[in-house]
């Protein structure tokens, strides 16, 4: 007689999803390997400095990707953002000012003779008095900003 409240036969079908869902990982795990194989990208041991080092297989005719990592480049002004990093507007490049979201190159280059102009911003207010920056494009690049009060 079956217990009260448990189906027959459920314990089967979780062990049918679980070996059907190892399969497919086994499959993958496979498949990525023959994929790394048949470019050329097998990692190897440099003598020098004992770390591996990826090499292309001779006369495969396919192109090697970049290894260079995505992180070696300078960081965004977003990235910097996110580490806690702010833009000082009254120290700022017209690169960095051009970084800011929604700020483009004629704008920053307002920004920056406007700043000429006054010596420094003293609260965001000032930055209104730049043509091209309103309240919502004010409200936009304000996180961004350090030594500002409001944001």
């Amino acid at each position: 007689m079956p217990i009260q409240g448990r189906r027959e036969g459920s314990g089967g079908k979780r062990r049918a999803v679980l070996l059907l869902s190892l399969i497919l990982l086994v499959w993958n795990a496979c498949a990525t390997a023959a994929h790394v194989a048949s470019i050329g990208l097998l990692p190897s041991m440099d003598g020098s400095a004992g770390s591996p080092v990826l090499q292309a297989a001779t006369g495969n005719g396919t192109a090697l990707p970049s290894v260079q990592s995505p992180r070696s480049g300078p960081l965004t002004i977003r990235q910097k953002y996110l580490l806690g990093n702010r833009v000082d507007i009254n120290k700022a490049s017209l690169s960095e000012l051009s970084e800011l979201p929604g700020i483009s190159d004629t704008i920053a280059a307002a920004v920056v003779e406007e700043r000429d102009r006054l010596g420094r911003f003293r609260s965001p207010a000032d930055l209104l008095g730049i043509k091209g920056i309103k309240g919502k494009r004010l409200q936009k690049i304000l996180p961004f900003l350090s030594k500002m009060p409001n944001n």
